[in-house]
C-alpha cells in the first residue's frame, strides 16, 4: 500500500463566515496542492473539506497520515468508534464526517494533531492558501451578490446574460450560480 502524507489546514473569516481550506499532499518527494473556499462556512467544514479534498487527489488505496493544526479533525479521524460517532443522530458537519468515513474503507487514515504557527513549512503553506481563499472569498462579495440577486429574480437566467449585464467572465457567473444552487439546496433540506 502507498504511504502518503498529507498536510490541511482550514480558516475561516468569521465563524460561519468567509472559509477556505487547503491541503499540501506529499508522496516519494512529489508534491501536490489543493485548495479552495466557501463564502458561508465555519472553521471546523473547512478544517474536514481540507482532508476530504487531499484524499481526493490519490487515485488509489493508500496508508494516509493526516497533520492537522485541528484538535476536532486529529482526535475523531483516530477514534476508533469513528463509524458510530459519525452516525450519531444531528451530529455536526454529518454530511463531511460522512465522507471520510467512506474513505476510510478505501485508505488506511490516521491523523497527528501538529501546533499551528509554529514553523512547520507545510502546516504554513497550507494556513497560507486558506487564509488566500477566505479572504478571496471576502473580496468577491459583491460580484456574487450581484449574480444571487439575478438568480432570486430569475433562477434560470442565463449566465451569459448575468455576465454581459455585470461585467464579469461566464466561468464567475457560472461558479456563483453553484455556490447559489448548493446553499438554496442546503437550506431547504435543514428546513425540511
Amino acid at each position: 500500500m502507498r504511504r502518503v502524507s498529507i498536510y490541511t489546514d482550514g480558516s475561516c473569516h468569521g465563524n460561519p463566515g468567509y472559509g477556505g481550506y487547503a491541503a499540501v499532499v506529499l508522496e516519494n518527494g512529489v508534491t501536490k496542492e489543493v485548495h479552495g473556499g466557501d463564502f458561508h462556512t465555519t472553521a471546523n467544514r473547512m478544517e474536514l473539506t481540507a482532508v476530504i479534498e487531499g484524499i481526493n487527489l490519490l487515485c488509489s488505496a493508500s496508508e494516509i497520515a493526516i497533520y492537522t493544526d485541528s484538535r476536532y479533525v486529529a482526535n475523531n479521524i483516530n477514534r476508533k468508534d469513528l463509524r458510530a460517532y459519525v452516525k450519531t443522530y444531528k451530529r455536526k458537519n454529518a454530511d463531511l464526517w460522512e465522507q471520510i468515513l467512506q474513505l476510510s474503507i478505501i485508505h488506511k487514515i490516521s491523523a497527528t494533531w501538529i501546533k499551528g504557527h509554529n514553523g512547520d513549512k507545510f502546516n504554513q503553506r497550507c494556513d497560507y492558501l486558506a487564509n488566500g481563499e477566505a479572504y478571496k472569498m471576502e473580496k468577491e462579495t459583491p460580484l456574487r451578490l450581484a449574480v444571487f440577486s439575478e438568480m432570486l429574480i430569475d433562477i434560470c437566467a442565463p449566465a451569459e446574460k448575468i455576465a454581459k449585464k455585470h461585467n464579469m467572465s461566464v466561468h464567475t457567473v457560472r461558479k456563483y450560480q453553484d455556490q447559489f444552487m448548493l446553499h438554496r439546496n442546503l437550506v431547504t433540506q435543514s428546513v425540511g
